[in-house]
């Protein structure tokens, strides 16, 4: 028995209407948040912290992924402290940067933004008692509501290649202590 065209043409828009439905969704869900990135590991290659690739003995690429909303001072901050991790569970002491490298790429994300309602006013009443009669009314108290837009933002790569090493002899450019440098953990601001 052979179905009728319609039917299977039903079926099809059906079907591509869920599709469609689920990519926009998704893109909305995986669309990055316009706020700054705190100090943590990146959960996939793609995503927001810090990472890390070890180049020689001694050498590592730590790099920091985070969006624009994320002070400068703080991606420098988050990227030598984790090199100051990596240093010391290597069992270093000191460590250079060699190289730094900074990449902007533009990118849609998601941003919350509170809109406050208007006062709004009810309408007023009488309210009597034995020394007469007098209006009353209460203004409500003005309401917000959060509305997600999407803004473009740019994703910052920020990534040293550090040395490190048991003696700060060992260096002849800028020399950080691993013990000072996780002395001062990273704040959020």
């Amino acid at each position: 028995m052979k179905s009728s065209p319609t039917k299977i043409n039903g079926k099809r828009l059906a079907l591509s209407i869920t599709l469609a439905t689920t990519l926009v969704l998704t893109g909305c869900v995986s669309a990055p948040t316009a706020s700054p990135t705190p100090y943590k590991s990146a959960s996939t290659k793609q995503g927001y912290g810090y990472s890390s690739e070890k180049i020689s003995k001694n050498q590592y690429r730590i790099q920091f992924k985070a969006t624009d909303k994320t002070p400068a001072d703080k991606v420098q901050q988050f990227t030598l402290y984790r090199a100051a991790e990596i240093a010391q569970s290597e069992g270093f002491s000191h460590l250079s940067i060699v190289r730094t490298n900074v990449v902007r790429k533009p990118v849609i994300a998601r941003e919350i933004v509170n809109r406050d309602k208007p006062t709004v006013s009810l309408p007023s009443n009488q309210q009597c008692t034995m020394s007469g009669c007098e209006e009353v009314a209460q203004p409500m108290a003005a309401s917000t509501t959060n509305d997600v837009i999407t803004k473009q933002i740019n994703d910052i790569y920020f990534s040293i290649i550090v040395d490190m090493a048991n003696s700060e002899n060992a260096f002849t450019k800028s020399v950080f202590s691993v013990n000072e440098v996780l002395a001062s953990p990273p704040k959020e601001k």
